[in-house]
């Protein structure tokens, strides 16, 4: 276990590859969008307000690591420019102990983000002094995560949603690095989310050894919680809360993704009696309706204008969680199409290849 500021040290050393790479890219998008990179890394500081004071130090700690300025961690964490790159994607799978294999709970997630250059994947351990152990892929320098499983056997992350205005609140990247921090359970953190605010439109997955529950959240509804019975998937749209209207064109599309590879993923897991890990590193690299944004794999799509192609949604790491006796984890950083996935059981040292984001830099040219 460790202090905030330390962690970030080794990580920013470790992962130091991945976020020289970070800054070149994000002079590239200065460039392309004809910003400064200062103003690219501007942070609003009232978007702090819900960010924990210990994530702040880990930002600090991985500019101390990396041999980059606080500001500019800061930046790459909470700055203006990365969240313009985000777009809708990733596509989830939650397996019931019953309908596995081998009787453990399975999750997988696919994570898709747009311009994907600007988004080096890396496993990494948190083990901060008080709290939860956890591990999960992020980005390169990034203090949050959007997936992971921790110490006590909880996994969580999110395929997000459209839903119109954010609320103030925890945003989902903070949400979910908090509940691995400080939950042990899928009941803890349902009560954890019901107790804080929470600025998020997204289906959010959880899972322990005694079941799972697909959570969606949606800026000023009730939450609504699913328990998984049987296996089940997600895209990025609402099952049981209402979806934005089909105004737009961006809309219609994105609904027309989203959908397409909603029904494939179900599609998928009717092949199969008891799912296994083999099914789901199957299912991860599905190219059906593609390799594009209508598959399960996404690839940049090459239609449209070069901002279009820029800012597509595409597959750029994928992890499965095994909740057994031994929590388990099997990740590829790259499109899983085209990667091999390595296998990792809680306690393990991360090898150098998947925690410093060379592995997932190598595979960037495919």
């Amino acid at each position: 276990m460790t202090s905030p500021v330390e962690q970030g040290r080794q990580r920013g050393l470790k992962e130091k590859p991945g976020i020289i790479h970070v800054f070149n890219e994000i002079e590239r998008a200065a460039s392309f969008f004809n910003l400064s990179v200062d103003d690219y890394l501007k942070v609003d500081e009232s978007n702090l307000k819900h960010v924990p004071e210990r994530y702040i130090e880990e930002c600090k700690g991985i500019a101390k690591g990396a041999g980059i300025s606080e500001d500019q961690a800061l930046g790459i964490n909470f700055g203006k420019g990365p969240y313009s790159f985000f777009r809708e994607g990733c596509t989830a799978f939650s397996v019931p102990g019953l309908h596995s294999a081998d009787g453990a709970p399975l999750l997988m997630k696919n994570r898709d983000l747009g311009y994907r250059r600007i988004h080096p994947q890396v496993l990494a351990y948190s083990r901060l002094d008080g709290y939860n152990e956890f591990l999960g892929v992020t980005t390169a320098g990034n203090a949050y995560w959007y997936q992971g499983m921790n110490e006590m056997g909880l996994v969580a992350f999110n395929t997000a949603t459209l839903c119109g205005k954010y609320e103030e609140g925890m945003t989902i990247n903070i949400l979910i690095r908090r509940l691995l921090e400080e939950c042990d359970t899928v009941d803890e953190a349902l009560q954890f989310i019901e107790s804080n605010k929470v600025s998020a439109c997204s289906n959010l997955f959880l899972g322990d050894r005694d079941g799972n529950v697909i959570a969606e959240l949606k800026n000023g509804f009730p939450v609504h919680v699913k328990t998984v019975e049987k296996p089940d998937a997600r895209a990025n749209h609402y099952v049981y809360h209402d979806n934005p209207p089909l105004t737009e064109k961006e809309t219609i599309l994105h609904r027309q993704y989203t959908l397409t590879r909603y029904e494939r993923a179900k599609e998928m897991l009717k092949t199969v009696d008891k799912v296994s890990v083999d099914d789901l590193i199957r299912f991860s690299g599905d190219h059906d309706h593609g390799p594009g944004s209508l598959s399960v794999c996404r690839h940049n799509s090459y239609i449209g204008t070069e901002l279009e192609k820029l800012m597509s949604s595409s597959t750029i790491s994928s992890q499965i969680f095994k909740i057994g006796d031994t929590v388990e984890t099997w990740v590829a950083l790259g499109r899983p199409c085209q990667t091999e996935f390595v296998h990792h059981r809680w306690g393990d040292e991360i090898i150098d290849e998947l925690a410093s984001a060379e592995l997932w830099l190598r595979n960037l040219s495919q």
